[in-house]
């Protein structure tokens, strides 16, 4: 009997162990448990090193991106007058993007080659971002085309088909890792943020260094799931960022714009509709989106704010925008709400903030530190959430879910266990891009768009820039841990009763 029972106990071993070591790993800083394929714990890795950057005698474990534009420049530089100030950007022909062949190499091996075969495509190609434009390792932007120019989808390195894709070239960021590692633990923590892709680029046959291709928040399946833009629908989805204006988007006139609640924005700055295009869009569509998250806002800041009927809660997921506040803050994102800031309207009528994007700057990685020692919060006074901490209900759940990461996915032990896992993965490819770019440890050799401000704050190598996030991080979690009870101060009584009377 006693055998029998010993038996049955085995078999509920077996059954039960691998879900036990699962819900493990969902401990740590990412998970695999919504079906994201997570790179550095799933792909080949490093079987032996190599320092070769040239194409013949080059190899890596990562994929390989080859990009050949017949020797063009790629446009997309600032333009400088005498007085350093920018006046444009650079074209070819007054064209602000030129057509390139793209191999996309990557195969199931821990060795792949420039000479390998690939997915072979055709591409527009232009320099990507603001500030780093400025920077000598470019990123890129890239649409991918048929034979016509018509755009053309493609999945790329295992990422679900789109023809739009990011090339981001880490370089003020000199750990290489925050964009890959940070948009991973976002996806564990809000659902969904844009799968990324470390990877080796050459342009026109010369090495550029280590890259991590990424995807744009646009509308797809894989990506942002809404329903396609009819002309003349009455209600439809949508695509919203808050960023410097766009000449080529269609700028949202709010309630919060024309109560200059978006001050803090700046004069250049605004809400921009991303989708549906504004070559589709007409006035009676914008005017729908204007009225749209107008709704929210005269909600949010009316005197029935606080209430689940009346107020706020009726427009917008209040669970994306607390995942989104408490990821921001623990980051220290210090442009989050006024740069980079995306917010979406789906299938359930309420505006989603989200999908993150830019993770460049995290844990004191911008230019001039806002908060050297990691000892403040930097959203509660961005717009709606300066508004959205004055209520007790949203408040609360801000603190709780604080908590609940964590002791999960934004814990010391789940991130700095990431971190070096990712490293690791990377191995000899760190040492590849150090070759190209190692100058950039010395801050006397950077003008002063491409490095921290003072230059102490330059980490002098590779070692001393992991150890400079990692301490931040360190850091940051321990002054929020012991300060995020404070909060509260924003929606006690003695600050909101203004509201109530408004």
């Amino acid at each position: 009997m006693k055998y029998k029972i010993i038996s049955a106990v085995s078999v509920v071993l077996l059954l039960v162990l691998p879900l036990a070591l699962q819900a493990l790993r969902s401990d740590s800083a990412v998970s695999r448990a919504r079906g994201r394929y997570i790179q550095h714990l799933e792909a080949p890795k490093e079987q032996s090193a190599s320092s070769a950057t040239d194409p013949v005698h080059f190899q890596t474990h990562l994929p390989v991106v080859e990009i050949d534009t017949d020797d063009i420049p790629v446009p997309g530089s600032w333009i400088l007058n005498a007085q350093g100030a920018r006046t444009g950007t650079e074209t070819v022909n007054g064209q602000e993007q030129i057509e390139a062949h793209i191999r996309w190499i990557d195969h199931d091996t821990s060795v792949k080659t420039y000479k390998d075969d690939g997915l072979d495509t055709r591409a527009l190609i232009r320099i990507r971002g603001n500030s780093s434009r400025a920077f000598d390792k470019k990123s890129y932007q890239i649409k991918l085309i048929d034979e016509k120019g018509n755009e053309e989808k493609a999945q790329l390195f295992g990422m679900g088909a789109h023809d739009n894709w990011a090339l981001y070239g880490p370089y003020l960021d000199k750990t290489l890792i925050r964009n890959y590692l940070l948009m991973n633990v976002s996806a564990s923590v809000m659902g969904y943020a844009p799968e990324v892709r470390f990877c080796e680029v050459f342009l026109n046959g010369r090495y550029q260094g280590l890259y991590v291709l990424m995807e744009t928040i646009r509308k797809g399946g894989s990506r942002i799931d809404i329903e396609t833009y009819e002309p003349g629908k009455a209600e439809f989805d949508y695509i919203l960022r808050i960023d410097r204006n766009d000449p080529d988007s269609r700028v949202v006139n709010s309630f919060s714009t024309y109560t200059f609640r978006q001050e803090m924005l700046g004069s250049s700055a605004g809400v921009q509709v991303i989708y549906p295009p504004a070559s589709k869009l007409d006035e009676k569509g914008l005017k729908y989106i204007e009225d749209n998250l107008s709704a929210f806002e005269k909600a949010l800041y009316s005197s029935d704010y606080r209430s689940a009927s009346r107020g706020y809660r009726r427009y917008i997921d209040v669970d994306s925008f607390v995942d989104y506040y408490v990821l921001q803050e623990f980051l220290a994102i210090s442009d989050a709400g006024t740069r980079s800031t995306y917010l979406y309207r789906d299938r359930s009528g309420k505006i989603k903030i989200g999908p993150v994007w830019d993770y460049n700057n995290a844990w004191n990685n911008y230019f001039m530190s806002f908060d050297e020692e990691g000892s403040e919060f930097m959203l509660v006074d961005r717009i709606w959430y300066d508004r959205l901490l004055s209520d007790p209900y949203f408040n609360e759940k801000v603190i709780e879910r604080y908590r609940e990461l964590r002791k999960t996915f934004l814990s010391d032990e789940a991130l700095l266990s990431e971190m070096d896992e990712i490293v690791d993965y990377l191995g000899s490819a760190v040492g590849r891009n150090e070759s190209v770019w190692g100058y950039a440890y010395d801050p006397s050799l950077l003008d002063g768009n491409q490095k921290l401000f003072p230059d102490e704050r330059n980490p002098e190598n590779y070692e001393s820039a992991l150890e400079q996030m990692k301490e931040y991080m360190r850091r940051r979690g321990a002054w929020m841990d012991r300060h995020i009870d404070s909060l509260r101060q924003y929606a006690h009584s003695s600050r909101t009763e203004k509201y109530e009377t408004r």
